[in-house]
């Protein structure tokens, strides 16, 4: 069975797990770097979601075909 990709609301949560596992005391640097790995990964998308979607409104906006 194949896993569904995240949507943007799943991915900003899982960033602020990330967070607040991140400044714990008590994180070990491997674990930590992992987190940070993820997270970045997690931003990278996030960040394409939102200019894809504010890409569609300028677009609809100016009356321009809908894709």
């Amino acid at each position: 069975m194949a896993e569904s990709t995240p949507s943007l609301e799943q991915r900003l949560e899982r960033l602020d797990e990330i967070v607040h596992s991140l400044e714990r005391d008590d994180l070990e640097l491997e674990t930590a770097m992992k987190l940070f790995e993820e997270g970045i990964a997690h931003l990278r998308i996030a960040q394409e979601l939102l200019s894809n979607a504010d890409l569609r409104i300028e677009r609809l906006l100016e009356g321009g075909p809908r894709s």
